[in-house]
């Protein structure tokens, strides 16, 4: 994957309301394998992080039947297919910088119209208690981009209470029961309203005012999922989470998501234009890859089928590769052009090219027409293929563990000078050698994401150097670096100096890629 060109997607703390509070502590429900939150569980559905298959089936068949349609809401190809936004502040900051990026995507269908219908000052319980007002303003909204109820066939509703103060989970519950009548309300009004996607709030740590603070925008995630997991689910509209937008600020979650005081304006609740953009980012990709929204939302296309020839680690390009790493896929026709994802977080699209890992998206780096770098989920996968629009490779069999080291380099060799820095960050090289006894951080993958459920040993990482055993000072994920094992070890006192002194990363009995360290003499 050439230099660490990851190193340039962090992100950056600023200024802000209460900058000083850059985490709270709370677990995002996209985690792998979060823990409980004051007893309830945490994911966004009943079973995990994906709709269960019986529930996405049924989800499938309404996308299917949104369709361009006339103003009557009878099917015509000329016709339209209004994407609605309904909610709060928030709701039309964050989708009014979506409208020009999906009007810019050329890869949306034409027919698709984003149409915001969200209002600043409007409350789930302003919404649910006097409907009607709330929509007569989205019936004028609807009239001025030339649309009608009845070509609404898809939303995406994000609300929230103002100066909430219940106890955990009645705020959550209350949030709920206002969502569904918000639903009820919006299915009566479109009639050929197939699908409702939800998300919940962003962080709000940083936030000054009781609007909407922390926990409650935290515990709005409740409030969705329990929705979901409720009969009303069941029937059209069919409802499921969008993008979940909730990361605990300055700490990374599994896709690299964080929110930095500059990401919201000076009253830490609203999103700031950065922050706007953020979302609109997240909103496109999930309209790029979410199984629901494809259908409808993408032009059809009829791309060469991508021939995938080897699927290796990204370090090293040794055959086994861990859970939460980094791969590499080559092959021909994978993409049909480049692209590389320029902030978090990691997106499940680029170019229009997908990796599915059984049948599920997952985050990319890369992508080109002979290699794609992704992240392989912590569940894994068994069958593995690059979808490009609707054509998809033959499947692959990667070899996923929960261990798999390897090195980067800084030439994309596996035998090349490792990727490593010094404490102060400078990049090592011949010109800039690591220095006995100096403690170094080094760059690779193989530190999987295991089940702590599963109760298995950890294995300690070992460093050799010179074929003598480095100590070892710390091992992990790399921070705000998806898919990156950082390890920091300690040059040996007697190591032979020389401009490329062999280093191997040992890891429950397997080694890595043989890569090469800079050693200044004494």
């Amino acid at each position: 994957m050439g230099r660490l060109a990851l190193w340039f997607l962090a992100a950056s703390l600023a200024w802000g309301s209460n900058c000083s509070r850059t985490s709270v502590g709370f677990t995002p429900f996209t985690d792998p394998y979060p823990a409980p939150y004051r007893g309830k569980q945490v994911s966004l559905y009943a079973n995990g992080g994906q709709p269960p298959p019986e529930y996405l089936a049924l989800g499938v068949q309404q996308a299917l039947q949104v369709t361009p349609r006339d103003a009557a809401g009878n099917p015509d190809p000329n016709g339209r297919i209004v994407l609605l936004s309904i909610g709060m502040s928030n709701t039309t900051q964050e989708f009014s910088a979506f409208i020009p990026v999906a009007i810019a995507d050329p890869l949306r269908n034409p027919r698709v119209l984003p149409v915001d219908g969200a209002f600043g000052g409007w409350t789930a319980a302003m919404i649910a208690g006097q409907g009607e007002q709330y929509w007569s303003q989205v019936d004028g909204r609807l009239q001025a981009a030339n649309a009608a109820a009845a070509q609404v066939q898809a939303a995406w509703l994000k609300v929230a209470d103002a100066q909430p103060s219940a106890a955990f989970p009645n705020d959550a519950v209350t949030l709920q029961a206002e969502m569904a009548t918000i639903v009820q309300q919006a299915r009566a009004r479109f009639p050929n309203l197939k699908i409702v996607y939800f998300s919940s709030r962003i962080y709000a740590g940083y936030a000054d005012t009781a609007l909407n603070p922390e926990p409650f925008a935290y515990q709005a995630g409740f409030a969705v999922k329990w929705l979901i997991d409720q009969p009303l689910a069941k029937a059209a509209p069919w409802l499921a989470w969008g993008p979940y937008l909730w990361a605990d600020g300055v700490t990374a979650r599994f896709d690299g998501l964080t929110w930095a005081c500059s990401e919201l304006q000076a009253d830490g609740t609203h999103p700031s234009g950065a922050g706007q953009q953020k979302v609109a980012r997240m909103l496109l990709d999930f309209f790029h890859s979410d199984p629901t929204a494809r259908p409808w939302y993408l032009a059809k296309q009829s791309p060469p089928t991508p021939v995938v020839s080897a699927v290796v680690n990204a370090a090293g390009y040794g055959n086994t590769i861990a859970t939460g790493s980094l791969a590499t896929i080559f092959g021909s026709n994978l993409a049909g052009g480049i692209a590389v994802a320029n902030a978090f977080p990691l997106p499940h699209e680029l170019a229009g090219t997908r990796v599915e890992l059984d049948g599920v998206p997952a985050l990319l780096y890369y992508v080109s027409p002979g290699q794609i770098n992704f992240l392989i989920p912590a569940t894994g996968g068994q069958s593995l293929t690059v979808v490009r629009g609707e054509t998809a490779s033959a499947a692959a069999k990667p070899s996923i563990g929960f261990w798999a080291p390897g090195w980067f380099t800084l030439d994309s060799a596996p035998g090349g000078p490792l990727a490593a820095e010094h404490a102060d960050g400078a990049v090592i090289s011949a010109a800039n050698p690591a220095r006995k006894g100096e403690t170094i951080q080094a760059f690779g993958t193989g530190i999987g994401i295991v089940n702590p459920q599963l109760k298995i040993p950890y294995p300690a990482p070992m460093v050799q150097i010179g074929g003598l055993q480095a100590q070892v000072t710390w091992a992990g994920a790399a921070p705000g670096i998806p898919g990156v094992t950082q390890v920091n070890f300690t040059v040996p006192a007697d190591t032979a100096a020389g401009p490329a002194v062999p280093v191997v990363f040992q890891l429950a009995g397997g080694n890595s890629n043989t890569a090469t360290l800079a050693v200044a003499g004494n």
